[in-house]
């Protein structure tokens, strides 16, 4: 008998469902399987489609992007309470994702420069007639309902998604990899890492067999979660940490950034030339994981 399924969209870009679609000749094996009852960004569906379903009769959830609107999160509680097993999938929708980076500024100031005062506006407005309320800040969906599998990535890889479905179809609970990414990295590292120098992505052309972190550029490798394959750096680009945090790590930017400080040596960069190299300390370390952070957003104090 087909497994009945909900996929829900959230505020996302799209990718994670075109990941879903990268899994080419392998969706043969899984479409035979499924019998959708809710795909509202794909078909026809109405909110009430899945409103009117029994409780609990849905066996499998999967939800991607972020709750960015209260009706976002009235979906995603909705999604909690039809089906039996919920599954978080995509970075996005597990840690808050890249998106996320606007808590770095109240939710007032970030509208009246998309809507008012960016250079392509022409009479700008803010919206304000069936639209949903945006919400002051992102908070990671994980904190807003209970799901029973986490599937980071940004997107996930189709290999990661293949093994997760091929598990769950057969009444399996997939496990993640507890390692990091360093374990899965093809590149050659040293016993010892010294950093001498660091090196922003454009600089250089990487030693294409040596650890890249090695070499000066941050690669988030170390407080990076295995499972993607090492895809970027084995293709010269340095992990950006999609993946969020590895195993035992409660803050990835915080961890990495205790990784870096601890392998540069500082004979030869400055704390003040450290500081100067890394433009963006919040891109760069919590790219995707903000929310789920210890500090999740800007504080400001309204009453000024």
């Amino acid at each position: 008998m087909p497994v009945k399924v909900a996929f829900i969209q959230l505020s996302s870009c799209w990718g994670c469902w075109q990941s879903l679609l990268d899994l080419h000749e392998a969706l043969l094996d899984v479409i035979p399987q499924l019998d959708i009852v809710f795909w509202h960004t794909v078909v026809d569906y109405k909110f009430k489609d899945l409103e009117g379903l029994p409780d609990g009769s849905v066996d499998l959830g999967l939800t991607e992007g972020f709750c960015r609107t209260e009706e976002d999160v009235h979906l995603l509680k909705l999604a909690r309470q039809k089906c039996k097993m919920l599954v978080s999938y995509g970075a996005c929708s597990t840690f808050g994702g890249l998106p996320a980076l606007l808590n770095l500024y109240p939710i007032d100031e970030a509208l009246r420069r998309k809507f008012m005062e960016a250079e392509s506006v022409v009479d700008g407005r803010i919206p304000d007639r069936v639209v949903p309320k945006m919400l002051d800040y992102v908070k990671p969906n994980p904190s807003i309902v209970k799901y029973d599998l986490l599937v980071p990535g940004c997107p996930p890889e189709p290999k990661l998604i293949a093994e997760v479905l091929t598990s769950l179809l057969k009444g399996e609970m997939p496990k993640l990899k507890e390692r990091t990414l360093c374990d899965e990295c093809p590149r050659v590292k040293s016993d010892v890492v010294v950093v001498k120098k660091i090196k922003r992505d454009f600089e250089g052309i990487p030693d294409p067999e040596k650890c890249l972190l090695e070499q000066g550029y941050i690669c988030m490798g170390p407080a990076t979660r295995a499972g993607c394959g090492a895809v970027c750096p084995s293709a010269g680009v340095p992990c950006k940490g999609c993946m969020g945090p590895g195993p035992n790590v409660l803050d990835q930017g915080a961890k990495m950034l205790s990784a870096l400080a601890s392998i540069v040596d500082y004979e030869s960069v400055s704390p003040e030339e450290l500081v100067k190299a890394v433009k963006d300390v919040v891109g760069t370390f919590s790219r995707f994981t903000l929310p789920s952070a210890i500090i999740p957003r800007a504080v400001t104090d309204r009453r000024k």
